[in-house]
């Protein structure tokens, strides 16, 4: 009898992601990161070709992420991470602390706050999940997601829609920007005759945007250091003012919206006082969404020019009208349920390959026993059988025992109340038979 061959199972996918966001990295560096979409399927073929799919990257003003699933998630990632930095040209002392790498539980956790834009500067807003759906879209076409990845996405995907529908943290942004909106109309009355200027390429300005749009005042001018704003710009269908002439078209707009967070003030005392100077002193309203700061606080000396941050805008919109902090917190409360539900289906996944493995484990013990003692009796080859069965788990529990570490102690009394559990031996079993008898 030929001795049967163990099948070798594929290990099972398990999630990472790789990343730098406002939170973690200047914009200097995400700017670095950014992924133009001009070169985005050249840069799936190169992660396929790194051996770095399934995954999908998302590349916005915020945040450059790397969302993947791989048997060996710690591996993927720090390759991931060398891969990001190597087509960015940044040395990897310059990612040290920039940059994230999560794996398993802590992966999906931070995929699903970042659907639900609980990750967002403006926390809610809807732009960040198009964007998402956007790359995975854009990565498939690129055939860069299999099975497992798309399962991850459509469970992000699931969360967010959960979250829009059963929480008002989707007004929560609109409510902040509308309260920006009301501002503008307090200090200018009808805004459709204003001109605004947005400086930098951040998504909480771009949800300002709209609302102003909506409000009437159409025309902004866009500037700002970063080399992609004139694209965007042009995308956007709006003028284009570079930025060494910043003083020029600060002196043309009424609203100014900044959202750089370069880590270094774009507009200073100086720069405002003359561009008002130019305005022969006519008022200004500045709403820095810069994360850290655009402007410098200074400018509040000056009587014309009325500054507020994103901190200041926010408490206006709290007023008697939505508590966003506890909208946020249902919104988190729902996304850690949801990991949790991940959690449950991963461990149930897990668990079917070990358990086929074990029946050819069996198997394979069986043949092996019943091909060197072929003229045993039933009684014989069964306790032969269960000896060879029992021999590597009583020799690895003594091993682990005989350490004496405290952890591995810890091990013993785990695997043993497992091992109680599974076959429903040993005083923890009989109780729950009780108790089960007891229900019944």
């Amino acid at each position: 009898m030929a001795e049967p061959q163990s099948v070798v199972r594929p290990a099972l996918a398990r999630p990472y992601s790789v990343g730098a966001t406002h939170r973690t990295a200047d914009a200097r560096l995400r700017e670095a990161l950014f992924v133009e979409d001009a070169v985005l399927d050249e840069t799936y073929q190169a992660l396929i070709a790194a051996g770095l799919a399934p995954a999908a990257m998302i590349s916005t003003c915020d945040r450059v992420e790397l969302h993947g699933v791989s048997p060996e998630p710690e591996a993927a990632a720090l390759k991931a991470e060398a891969f990001l930095a190597e087509r960015a040209g940044v040395s990897p002392a310059r990612m040290e602390g920039a940059v994230y790498r999560l794996y398993d539980a802590d992966a999906v956790h931070h995929l699903y706050r970042v659907a639900a834009a609980l990750e967002s500067q403006m926390v809610g807003e809807a732009q960040v999940l198009g964007q998402l759906k956007a790359s995975v879209a854009r990565a498939q076409a690129a055939g860069a997601i299999d099975s497992d990845a798309d399962r991850l996405f459509q469970n992000a995907f699931q969360v967010a829609k959960r979250v829009r529908s059963q929480t008002r943290i989707g007004e929560g942004a609109v409510s902040v920007a509308a309260a920006a909106v009301r501002v503008a109309g307090d200090l200018f009355g009808d805004l459709s005759r204003r001109r605004g200027l947005l400086i930098g390429l951040g998504e909480a300005a771009e949800v300002m945007l709209e609302q102003f749009e909506r409000a009437g005042l159409t025309h902004f001018d866009q500037t700002g250091p970063a080399r992609r704003t004139e694209r965007q710009a042009v995308r956007a269908g709006r003028n284009f003012a570079p930025f060494d002439r910043l003083e020029e078209a600060l002196a043309g707009a009424d609203v100014v919206v900044t959202a750089g967070g370069l880590g270094r003030y774009l507009i200073d005392r100086a720069a405002l006082e003359a561009a008002l100077k130019r305005r022969k002193r006519r008022p200004m309203l500045i709403l820095d969404c810069g994360v850290p700061s655009d402007v410098d606080p200074a400018v509040d000396a000056l009587d014309e020019a009325f500054r507020y941050t994103l901190a200041d805008v926010e408490k206006l919109a709290e007023r008697g009208q939505l508590d966003r902090r506890a909208e946020a917190e249902e919104a988190a409360r729902m996304v850690e349920a949801a990991v949790v539900e991940w959690r449950r289906a991963q461990a149930e996944r897990e668990g079917i390959p070990v358990l086929i493995a074990l029946r050819d484990h069996f198997e394979e013990t069986r043949a092996q026993v019943l091909q060197a003692h072929p003229r045993a009796d039933a009684e014989e080859a069964t306790r032969l059988l269960v000896n060879r069965l029992l021999h590597r788990p009583s020799e690895a529990l003594r091993a682990i025992a005989g350490d004496g570490e405290a952890a591995d102690l810890r091990d013993t009394v785990t695997v043993n109340r497992v091992l109680a559990r599974l076959f429903g031996v040993g005083p923890a079993a009989e109780a729950a038979q009780d108790n089960e008898n007891e229900d019944r």
